[in-house]
């Protein structure tokens, strides 16, 4: 290198100079420098067009003290370079030099430097930095911030709460809290802890306990009980805080992260009813109707309190409507539907779920979306419907095989609604045996015939496959991938097949499909799912027989296959498998482009924050397991959870794991950069679905 280095041009020097840098070779120590003060470093580029420039490879090159005398180079990029070099050492021997550049002309070097200051946090250096945020105009000191948020993390953000300008509050403070939800960083608990202990503003108290939460510190639950217990229209003033009059969701989303918790901390629960269990209990029979999420937390913590409503929500003693009655469906209804599935989440009254399941009595009627249309039983039907649908999702909740009989019958009565047979198919993946989704599959199969009504049942059961893989049950489903006259069947015996993994009998089976057209997406689908990354890089790569075109049902199939998962679908590892697939097919090109859309996809299908129906996985559930994960002991769990972190760009949890001493330092270090340096992605991709639950 060094001998091509000597003969070299524009050309190629740049990345000849960045291979020795990773080499760390001295003897190339000035021209790797000039290079760099020619802008020419930040241009090296992989083989797959991301970029590789890591300010800290080129800092490894020279000791710190060598590096801090170059603190007055005339390059901007140098000083920029040294600063950030400083920064992440942060030894207070920096302090000086660090209060030196933050004071720089240049706001790319004195934001670097401000990191450096922020980690120290002494009283040396936190005067120049709270002076240097305080004096930025707004586009400087979001870049300030910006800076902190990257190169300090979480406890950088709350350290700069303190240069707050009393004339721009609000919006300066907002700025910040956005940020800190941005980040995620698991360490900022014990910095908020503090901040909380300045008994800040009913907002902003709210907002630090929110932050806290996400990253699932348990310190936050008696703030968010404190505001489980506020009605806003008492609490805000309309001079003041307006906006904050206008609706209840801070107590909306203080219950959810409040459940959250306490899924999160099983150990924990005791203490959490104890500080949170009364305020959340008068929210919810404040109001007209209980919020689901407040019903969500008192469920999944375990509430005593709460059984004697729930049983009385889930099953009240107003008459069901008659024939012809009138819209809307009463509110004690509505209120029913979300109360079974907390009933079933807390294991009681399964006859209630049985009962309400079959409402209709002896007396039949036509409930099919399509015959509510007449009959003047719409009211009654969509009453009906709600509550089969929360009687099928409390059966999801408590998981118990003995409700497996009561669903199928439920589904196969062909004048049931749809909707809620659907939601009772669904149902069927947690509330079942093995053996019991063997069956299933066999009436898949029964139910292949050309009525409609069949039809009906036959992708409803697929449902239930999807979302309950058994390879005994799910490998016969494989015939069902052909030209079929209602394209949802072949689909969604696809994702069925695919989504739980498959055996290479089952791989070899379905790439024995791409050559016929009329099954290859469905085939491809599959693979994409639950195959090795090696035969998914190999079914991909058949599209370069086609046109760029031929491509686009597969990223519609694929793209809806993501509208819901669940906590087994991370701990069986199909969210890793589905990631590790992902980013193989990336590498892959096709008509010499690199196909980088499942990727897109599939990280978009895992950005949601919300309960998306029994048994789903929130994303702060999510971001808390894999943090955990990725510091087990398990070499394998410890690389699928990096993996993962990377690719849902979870920037505050790798800040953490790179902070940290372990096996996992710097894998985290490596997905961090790559996380803040992206190859630009151009490609068209299709809207994101709906959600299923």
């Amino acid at each position: 290198l060094l001998k091509a280095l000597a003969e070299s041009d524009d050309s190629d020097k740049p990345q000849i100079c960045w291979a020795l840098a990773v080499l760390k070779e001295p003897a190339a120590y000035d021209t790797i420098f000039a290079e760099y003060r020619a802008g020419h470093l930040a241009k090296v580029q992989r083989l797959d067009g991301s970029p590789t420039f890591d300010p800290e490879t080129l800092a490894n090159l020279a000791s710190l003290d060598k590096l801090a005398e170059l603190k007055a180079d005339p390059s901007a990029s140098v000083r920029q370079l040294v600063a950030t070099a400083l920064s992440k050492s942060a030894e207070p021997k920096w302090t000086d030099a660090l209060i030196t550049l933050v004071k720089d002309k240049d706001i790319e070097v004195a934001r670097e430097a401000a990191v450096g200051l922020g980690k120290i946090a002494n009283e040396a250096s936190m005067g120049p930095l709270l002076e240097a945020l305080g004096k930025a105009d707004k586009d400087h000191r979001e870049s300030f911030l910006g800076a902190m948020r990257d190169g300090v993390g979480g406890r950088g953000l709350v350290v700069a709460l303190r240069s707050i300008d009393k004339t721009h509050e609000k919006f300066q403070l907002k700025v910040i809290f956005d940020m800190l939800r941005e980040l995620e960083d698991p360490r900022v608990g014990d910095a908020l802890d503090e901040y909380l202990k300045t008994d800040p503003k009913p907002h902003w108290r709210t907002e630090a306990a929110l932050r806290m939460a996400e990253v699932g510190d348990l310190r936050a639950v008696p703030h968010l009980a404190w505001r489980m217990q506020q009605d806003p229209l008492k609490l805000y003033n309309q001079i003041d805080d307006p906006e904050h009059r206008q609706d209840d969701n801070e107590r909306v989303v203080s219950a959810r992260m409040l459940a959250d918790l306490a899924i999160l901390h099983p150990d924990a629960k005791a203490k959490i009813l104890q500080e949170a269990e009364g305020a959340v209990m008068e929210w919810v029979t404040s109001k007209p109707q209980p919020h689901a999420n407040g019903l969500r937390f008192l469920a999944a913590a375990g509430s005593p309190q709460v059984l004697p409503k729930l049983k009385a929500w889930a099953d009240p003693s107003k008459p069901l409507p008659g024939p012809g009655a009138q819209p809307p469906v009463a509110m004690e209804w509505e209120t029913a539907q979300s109360a079974l599935r907390y009933m079933g989440w807390a294991q009681q009254n399964f006859g209630i779920l049985e009962k309400q399941m079959f409402r209709q009595g002896k007396e039949k009627y036509d409930l099919t979306m399509e015959g509510m249309m007449g009959g003047g039983v719409a009211v009654l039907g969509m009453t009906l419907r709600g509550l089969a649908f929360g009687a099928a999702d409390g059966f999801a909740q408590w998981g118990d095989p003995k409700a497996y009989p009561s669903l199928v019958k439920y589904i196969e009565e062909k004048q049931n609604n749809e909707q809620s047979r659907i939601e009772a198919c669904f149902a069927i993946s947690w509330a079942s045996t093995d053996e019991n989704m063997k069956e299933v599959a066999s009436k898949v199969q029964k139910f292949g015939g050309a009525d409609p009504k069949d039809t009906f049942i036959r992708k409803c059961y697929l449902e239930s496959l999807i979302h309950r893989s058994v390879p005994e049950a799910t490998g016969t489903l494989v015939d069902l991938i052909k030209n079929d006259s209602d394209i949802d069947v072949p689909r969604q015996a696809a994702r069925a097949v695919g989504i739980g993994g498959m055996s290479p009998a089952t791989s070899q089976a379905l790439m024995g499909k791409l050559a016929d057209q009329s099954t290859k997406t469905n085939a491809v689908v599959a693979l994409m799912l639950g195959a090795d990354t090696d035969t998914v890089k190999r079914a991909i790569a058949t599209y370069n027989e086609g046109g760029p075109e031929t491509m686009e049902e597969l990223k519609m199939v694929y793209n809806g296959s993501f509208g819901y998962w669940s906590d087994v679908n991370y701990s069986h590892g199909d969210v890793a498998r589905w990631v590790a697939n992902a980013e193989a097919i990336s590498r892959v090109k096709v008509n010499d482009a690199l196909q980088d859309w499942p990727k897109q996809l599939l990280s978009r299908a895992m950005q949601g924050d919300f309960d998306n129906g029994p048994r789903s996985m929130t994303r702060v559930q999510l971001r808390v397991k894999l943090y955990r994960d990725a510091k087990s002991g398990d070499p394998k769990k410890q690389a699928e959870s990096l993996s993962i972190l990377k690719f849902m760009k979870e920037k505050g949890v790798l800040m953490a794991l790179r902070s940290e001493d372990g096996a996992w330092k710097e894998p985290a270090r490596q997905a961090f950069f790559e996380v803040m340096n992206p190859k630009m992605f151009s490609d068209s991709l299709p809207d994101a679905p709906a959600a299923k639950k």
